[in-house]
């Protein structure tokens, strides 16, 4: 298992677009990142992260992990997810229709802001095999995946937050 330490901004390893992810294949440094990410998304507990891309755990490349939740269909009160790696990750269409709601980063700790995003979108990517796949997603999947493809290209959230951010105490107090 390897945790690694997200990166936090001001980093500027955050603000610049991530380079293409070329290494392909089971013993390459794509698939080192990509356990690294995914161990270290699951070691996120404080918020649980949704997602996480390579630059946030300090890696230059063009890679991110996403997770698409659900209800436990035997446990009403048990959340399950379904992660997916996504390589190269461009967004192709999106909805007309935008939903704007609250967002945070694990890069970014104890700040959430409003951010509007659209509610469907397709994406094109490579999966770890170097396969291209499509992908529509909606509600908040597509958001986490539109939020982690801004970090990959050099974009935080808080740079599209609508009004003013806030700490997680906004939340207990409200």
């Amino acid at each position: 298992m390897a945790i690694v330490t997200i990166v936090k901004a001001p980093n500027p390893l955050l603000d610049k677009p991530t380079e293409t992810v070329e290494q392909f294949g089971k013993n390459t440094e794509t698939a080192e990142t990509i356990k690294d990410l995914k161990d270290t998304l699951d070691a996120a507990s404080e918020p649980e992260g949704a997602g996480l891309s390579a630059n946030q755990i300090g890696i230059n490349k063009n890679v991110c992990v996403v997770r698409k939740f659900f209800q436990d269909p035997m446990d009403p009160n048990t959340q399950l997810f379904e992660e997916k790696v996504l390589i190269n990750p461009k967004i192709t269409n999106s909805s007309k229709e935008t939903e704007t709601d609250w967002e945070g980063c694990l890069s970014v700790p104890d700040t959430y802001g409003k951010v509007t995003r659209p509610t469907k979108i397709q994406i094109t990517y490579q999966d770890e095999s170097s396969t291209s796949q499509k992908l529509i997603a909606e509600g908040f999947y597509a958001r986490v995946i539109q939020h982690e493809i801004d970090h990959l290209n050099g974009i935080l959230f808080t740079s599209k937050v609508e009004g003013n951010t806030v700490t997680g105490d906004y939340f207990k107090d409200n």
